[in-house]
């Protein structure tokens, strides 16, 4: 399983959902924006990335999140 498909399956988790899609949006889940910053600062010590304010307040969706980690991935 790569880390993007482990990433979904602990949003499920969080959400309490069956499946993500990234067309969902973070605020559909459940999540506010604590919420959302607790689960970046857990994504940032568990894949040793960072995410800078600008990153924040971009994320809407699943997808947005998604594709800002897998470049982050990348670097």
């Amino acid at each position: 399983m790569n880390k993007i498909e482990e990433i979904k399956k602990q949003l499920a988790v969080i959400a309490k959902v069956d499946a993500i899609t990234d067309e969902m949006k973070l605020s559909e889940l459940g999540l506010d924006s604590l919420d959302v910053v607790e689960l970046l600062l857990q994504l940032e010590e568990q894949y040793d990335i960072h995410f800078d304010d600008i990153d924040m307040s971009n994320f809407k969706t699943v997808g947005d999140l998604l594709a800002s980690i897998e470049q982050k991935l990348k670097k």
